[in-house]
């Protein structure tokens, strides 16, 4: 169905090659399984809200965005079904306060898991920023080709807010598909956190992958960013800052590996 709907600097650069890394601070990496621990421990540990994180990721990944595309380029962002999705409403949020041409595409299902994602689609909603959201049990022919007239229609931006570091499996249909509909517009992509279908722990495509040009992630690059062929599915690395207490990063930073 289609329903009508600053900051100082949050991030560094980081390239595929670590000792290119522009910040103050030490490089590290986080696995998988760390970047779990750590969202949970700022929840849980610390007290920081989920959504306030993901507010926060949203946010610097929409300044990501401003910064890379200057002209103002229509945007589309790409929502799964989880916290990556979640992520992705935030951005367009961000984009659309600022005037910023924005259209958003939702593959999920209606009844949506209560928790930080569902908060911010029930924002997006009553905002009023367009959006179009797509049954992926039920994604045939007539669907995907109103999505390419929708999403492709005109020379613009592609935000991949699909799935995030918790993907260990080839993506499943309709989302192989997908991929393979946004490797081909030859739009620009920014990844958020990490490209749908890369594995975060060996930077390996697990299946079909997005071909990011650029990737915003969160807290620190992704231990498979250090495999040299990850850098032909992420484009250029930029690091941004969610709010998670420096203590708490540093405990990780500090951790050998």
């Amino acid at each position: 169905m289609s329903t009508p709907g600053t900051r100082t600097e949050p991030l560094v650069r980081w390239h595929a090659n670590p000792g290119t890394l522009d910040h103050p601070m030490s490089p590290f990496t986080l696995t998988r399984a760390e970047v779990r621990e750590l969202d949970k421990r700022a929840i849980d540990g610390f007290g920081v809200p989920g959504v306030v994180l993901m507010e926060n990721a949203g946010r610097g990944c929409a300044d990501v965005l401003a910064r890379l595309n200057p002209e103002r380029r229509p945007t589309v962002i790409l929502c799964g079904p989880g916290n990556n999705g979640g992520d992705g409403f935030v951005i367009a949020r961000h984009l659309d306060n600022r005037g910023w041409p924005v259209t958003v595409h939702v593959f999920a299902r209606h009844n949506r898991t209560a928790g930080d994602a569902d908060v911010n689609f029930d924002i997006l909603y009553t905002s009023g920023i367009h959006f179009t959201q797509y049954r992926p049990d039920y994604f045939d022919q007539p669907h995907r080709d109103l999505f390419v007239k929708q999403a492709f229609a005109e020379p613009g931006w592609v935000v991949d807010a699909l799935f995030g570091t918790g993907l260990s499996r080839p993506l499943a249909p309709p989302f192989d598909w997908l991929v393979g509909a946004v490797n081909d517009s030859g739009f620009p992509v920014l990844a958020i956190d990490i490209p749908s279908g890369l594995d975060c722990d060996t930077g390996e495509p697990l299946g079909p992958t997005v071909r990011a040009a650029h990737t915003a992630t969160f807290v620190a690059p992704k231990r498979g960013f250090l495999n040299p062929a990850a850098a032909d599915w992420t484009g250029q690395v930029h690091v941004v800052d969610i709010g998670a207490p420096r203590v708490l990063i540093d405990e990780y930073r500090a951790r050998p590996g």
